[in-house]
């Protein structure tokens, strides 16, 4: 199946630009850079699934109030 959709020509032109470097068209690269970026949010969602307050919240507690030594100061 195939889908057209509107961008903006500066980004066209640039993923264009990316595209002849890696020697793909920019369709195979734009394909490319969106199932990246899913499967990226996808990992992020699954592990922010894993998320637990409680044991953040008992992990931090753990972490010495202290001040930071002086090659670590902003």
């Amino acid at each position: 199946m195939s889908k057209s959709i509107a961008v903006p020509e500066d980004l066209y032109n640039k993923a264009a630009e990316l595209a002849a470097k890696e020697h793909v068209s920019v369709e195979e690269f734009v394909s490319e850079v969106l199932a990246n970026r899913l499967a990226s949010r996808e990992y992020i969602e699954s592990r922010a699934r894993l998320f637990n307050r409680d044991e953040f919240e008992r992990a931090l507690a753990e972490i010495p109030d202290v001040e930071p030594d002086e090659q670590d100061r902003l």
